[in-house]
């Protein structure tokens, strides 16, 4: 083998030595190869080095505007088109980390010592009067004037909602109008309002509410929405402070999803056959983790924690993420077809307000605000129909509200035709479209915090 060696490489030298010189371009190879190679080395240790934020190049406000008249054959009205626009100039949130990688995720029950915290931080060392109840433990405490319910429900199996929740007993009287009270309810509302007063301190701030949650919840916490407003009894003005939270797992947060304002999963609901055969519902898996906490001047008005989770690693892999560009262009191309296809969003809205992600397909205007965007985890499920794992994949999440001139036909006196009323989507945590952050696949969130994704594809 060494004479063939030696051979071979010295007819290759005789060759080399017909054009330039046989050292010469040896040294040469030699000097070309370990560039080449020193370049591919920093290349690639500059990509290992890239952070998430480097990665997908967001910027710090996502802009845009989109207007288009839109026509569906499903439309009642197939001669008018739907005057859509839709507007942004959005924070851009990006996890301050340097890789997101797979998570596996399981539903855990509220430990023990998170039920004391709770019991002893609000009730205050109170006694609790305690409620007989078979499927949760309960009971009222009187503090600071106010009466509180302390109600905890533990699932029994792990598709069961598990909840702990610490709150005024009565109504909230800021949800009610006095057009539905009586005067014994009124004159309970004002005594409430007063002892609000006496108990509290002020405004509570996000740092406050956030540093409370530390000490009582584990695990880390971010805060995904918070909310003020004034709330008046004659002369007086009070303070009210929602606070909702979403967890973060090794810096990335799971999006947070308000659930009930997401479409329905239909294959959750019964459904007939053609030729008449009922078939029960599929399970909808887990509903989403949820914490919120509200106080009126400075005083807890409710807290609420249901279905916490779990989470390991699935893989120490980081995961390639598309750049924000592509990102957004899928978004702009996408939502304009979903709004005139999706078949879950045509109920008309009651008393002006809407629970539903679109306008209805019959609207005669909608404008969409796009009011945050978000990089985070949602949940997937491990394998198929699975209620007890799953595993957090990221997505972006792109956060909004609407509103539209919706027909009410019950109004028609159907000579006219239909009325057109206004409707507006304001609640916080409904993503207006969900997309797979790796691969640019659009997702269908459902009522129970699981996906359905447009295209197939594997999510280990």
């Amino acid at each position: 083998m060494k004479k063939i060696r030696m051979f071979m490489g010295a007819v290759l030298c005789m060759n080399l030595l017909t054009l330039s010189g046989c050292d010469r371009v040896v040294q040469s190879a030699v000097v070309e190869e370990k560039n080449q190679t020193e370049q591919k080395n920093e290349e690639k240790k500059e990509t290992v080095q890239k952070t998430v934020a480097e990665q997908v190049e967001a910027p710090e406000t996502y802009q845009t505007t989109i207007q288009a008249d839109l026509r569906s054959a499903d439309r009642e009205d197939k001669e008018t088109p739907m005057n859509f626009t839709l507007t942004a100039d959005a924070p851009v949130k990006v996890p301050d980390v340097d890789a997101i990688c797979l998570k596996k995720v399981k539903r855990v029950a509220i430990p023990e010592e998170e039920q004391n915290k709770i019991k002893d931080t609000f009730g205050k060392g109170q006694p609790m009067q305690e409620e007989k109840n078979e499927n949760e433990q309960a009971g009222t405490y009187t503090v600071d004037g106010l009466t509180y319910r302390y109600s905890y429900t533990q699932s029994e199996q792990v598709s069961d909602v598990e909840e702990l929740g610490f709150g005024i007993a009565k109504f909230i009287f800021d949800d009610c109008g006095d057009m539905t009270l009586e005067s014994s309810e009124k004159k309970e509302r004002e005594e409430r309002f007063q002892n609000y007063i006496k108990a509290g301190s002020g405004k509570v701030s996000e740092k406050e509410a956030k540093e409370k949650v530390s000490g009582l919840v584990s695990g880390n916490w971010e805060i995904f929405e918070s909310s003020s407003k004034a709330l008046t009894e004659g002369s007086t003005t009070l303070e009210k402070d929602d606070f909702i939270f979403e967890r973060m797992i090794d810096g990335v947060p799971v999006n947070y999803v308000r659930e009930t304002s997401l479409p329905v999963n239909e294959q959750a609901l019964e459904w007939e056959n053609e030729d008449g055969t009922l078939h029960e519902g599929q399970s909808e898996g887990w509903e989403n983790e949820v914490l919120t906490m509200d106080f009126c001047s400075g005083t807890l008005q409710s807290f609420l924690h249901r279905n916490p989770i779990e989470a390991s690693n699935a893989s120490d892999e980081r995961l390639f993420l598309l750049p924000f560009d592509e990102v957004k262009d899928i978004f702009e191309k996408t939502i304009t077809l979903q709004v005139m296809t999706e078949d879950k969003n045509r109920l008309i809205s009651v008393d002006g307000g809407s629970h539903y992600r679109y306008p209805s397909i019959d609207a005669q205007s909608a404008e969409i605000t796009i009011t945050k965007v978000q990089l985070g985890y949602m949940c997937m499920p491990d394998s198929e129909g699975s209620d007890t794992e799953a595993v957090l994949i990221p997505v972006w999440d792109f956060y909004g509200t609407w509103t539209s001139k919706e027909p009410e036909y019950e109004y028609g006196n159907g000579e006219d035709g239909p009325v057109m009323g206004d409707v507006t989507m304001d609640a916080a945590g409904v993503p207006l479209l969900t997309i797979d952050a790796r691969d640019g696949s659009v997702i269908q969130r459902i009522q129970a915090g699981w996906a359905a994704s447009m295209g197939s594809k594997d999510i280990k």
